[in-house]
């Protein structure tokens, strides 16, 4: 039987569709690790700089709002102005909010630094809401966290269930962290924080980080304790 190799326009098409996810998971990446180091730069009072400032897009007439198919907090503008990839352009929705000054005049969202203009008139008294968020909403957002198949669901604690092994290769495959997204994925499931995970995790994610280093573990490192069943 005759196999006839992919033609090199496909394979072509297919490392440079590869290279586009890949470009736009670390566009993401930068993205959040940006927001996060300036929200710690706000959370102990710092601002941002003049710089930042002059380069930040400017919205007009804005009004508080909700970004469309969730309850995330957002703002809508008339108009949006000196804004990187859309110009100059009417009725802009702003990604998610995370932080606002308003004595200052700006906000960040999820995206980047927004100065505010004109509020709009027939929205002045609309309470401005921000993202509730959490020590694992931010883990999750550092590791690129995605919900795993729901077949993948382990049913029994840590070094009993096969399927923690294979939650930790999906993580490893769709997102930056397995580490970190085991921990995401525990602490929502039980309803814990981040900090007791750690602990409830230790012993089992040790063995798995010799497994790794090893390429092969033994079979007793499967055994490893855990509170998680």
């Amino acid at each position: 039987m005759k196999i006839f190799p992919q033609s090199s326009h496909n394979c072509f098409a297919a490392i440079e569709s590869k290279d586009r996810s890949t470009m736009k998971q670390n566009e993401i990446q930068r993205r959040f690790l940006s927001l996060h180091s300036d929200l710690d730069r706000y959370a102990s009072g710092g601002q941002p700089t003049e710089r930042e400032l002059e380069d930040a897009p400017i919205a007009e007439l804005w009004r508080p709002s909700a970004y469309p198919g969730t309850e995330d907090p957002c703002i809508f503008a008339r108009s949006i102005f000196s804004h990187p990839r859309l110009g100059n352009a009417p009725d802009y929705i702003s990604s998610p909010v995370y932080y606002v000054d308003l004595v200052n005049g700006w906000i960040r969202t999820q995206g980047q630094l927004i100065r505010l203009g004109r509020r709009d008139p027939a929205y002045a008294t609309l309470p401005i809401r921000v993202m509730e968020y959490s020590d694992i909403d931010r883990k999750a957002d550092l590791t690129g966290y995605r919900q795993p198949p729901s077949e993948l669901e382990p049913r029994m604690p840590m070094g009993e269930d096969s399927r923690w092994h294979s939650l930790w290769d999906w993580f490893a495959e769709n997102t930056w962290n397995a580490h970190d997204a085991i921990l995401v994925y525990i602490a929502r499931r039980w309803s814990q924080d981040i900090s007791t995970v750690y602990v409830n995790t230790d012993s089992w994610i040790k063995s798995k980080l010799r497994q790794l280093e090893r390429q092969h573990a033994d079979p007793d490192d499967y055994n490893a304790g855990s509170n998680f069943n």
